[in-house]
């Protein structure tokens, strides 16, 4: 396997030589471990090639880090797939711009994939768009759908959580190495993906870090893997706007979650409803397009006491969220009553507390 995996490498790193032509030379020779390094005379027939390039080809010698590389996909059990394999996920060879292969750790595939949906959205998502993160990726992985993101800070973390803790299936694609995950603090969260029969996978060496270039790049996979986009929050020049981007070149579903427009965060998907993006202010508005239902026993009457309806109600009245302060303010009830109250209604599954003490209505 590792002749493959260098042979590869060393094709992905002829300079100038992009990938298209790239395939087109593994078209006419075969798998690269058949050709790379293994002298000039194979690419006499081949026009495209530059001198320069059947020169870098036709040498016998290892890329650059090999040995480092080998190590690292030792050390961390990573996996290789290319393009040429029968394991190489379909929906990315329709791409225009398909990666050349594909490290990964735990299940690359799983029949669930047909149903695979890309949940993203901004890094720094406020309690409402936290809150509609959870609930809409909860209703998809009930529906029975795969979630797909990028494992960033903010939306896609909530969106992997919500498949962990449901014990579905999550797909994170990284724009680093599989060694490397990025942010640090998402390491145990990748470990729980892989643990839960999902997929952490990256087109990126492993070796490779947290470089600013590579992450556009990864999102042309999340978008080419999932049958639709669901974009949560972000501003017009974020990440997720760049995924949403890549889904319409790609002719996928895109889905948007409109939001105040006063808030900064909510420019992205708005500016996507506005270019023709399905809003989606409930999980139905997704599930509908696919034929797709939840069908649930109707919920018992929640019985409340007289300070929870009076605090729901004022939840409810300042709609999206309301502090703990303001809280107490317009109730009247004292800090601990509320302190009480709250985590009552968040046992009963109504309210949802979230960044700097937030509380929101379900």
């Amino acid at each position: 396997m590792n002749n493959k995996i260098k042979a590869w490498i060393k094709l992905s790193r002829v300079k100038n030589l992009g990938t298209a032509k790239m395939l087109q030379l593994v078209k006419a020779l075969g798998e690269p471990e058949g050709f790379v390094g293994k002298g000039s005379e194979h690419f006499s027939d081949i026009t495209f090639l530059k001198t320069d390039q059947k020169r870098e080809l036709a040498k016998d010698e290892d890329p650059q880090d090999w040995p480092k590389i080998c190590r690292l996909i030792e050390k961390n059990e990573i996996k290789f797939t290319a393009y040429t394999d029968p394991d190489y996920p379909d929906r990315l060879t329709e791409i225009y711009d398909p990666p050349l292969f594909l490290f990964y750790r735990g299940t690359l595939s799983s029949p669930q994939d047909e149903k695979a949906i890309a949940v993203v959205g901004t890094r720094k998502p406020d309690n409402y768009g936290i809150m509609m993160t959870r609930k809409i990726t909860s209703d998809l992985v009930s529906a029975g759908f795969t979630i797909v993101s990028g494992l960033a800070y903010g939306v896609d973390t909530q969106a992997h959580k919500v498949a962990v803790e449901s014990q579905s299936r999550t797909i994170a694609v990284l724009g680093t190495g599989c060694d490397n995950i990025y942010p640090s603090r998402n390491q145990q969260l990748a470990e729980n993906i892989i643990d839960n029969d999902g997929v952490i996978i990256s087109e990126q060496i492993p070796g490779v870090v947290n470089e600013s270039w590579v992450f556009p790049a990864r999102n042309r996979i999340i978008s080419a893997l999932s049958i639709g986009t669901f974009i949560v929050q972000g501003k017009k020049t974020s990440g997720a706007l760049i995924t949403a981007k890549h889904a319409l070149e790609q002719n996928k579903d895109l889905f948007a979650l409109p939001g105040d427009i006063n808030r900064s965060e909510s420019e992205g998907p708005n500016y996507l409803i506005k270019l023709g993006a399905k809003i989606v202010t409930g999980s139905a508005d997704i599930l509908e397009d696919y034929e797709l239902y939840l069908f649930q026993e109707n919920e018992k009457e929640i019985s409340l006491n007289e300070n929870e309806s009076l605090v729901l109600n004022v939840i409810k009245e300042n709609r999206p969220e309301i502090s703990y302060d303001d809280l107490v303010i317009k109730s009247g009830l004292s800090i601990s009553e509320i302190s009480v109250v709250i985590l009552s209604l968040e046992m009963k599954g109504l309210v949802f507390v979230g960044n700097a003490n937030m509380i929101s209505a379900k």
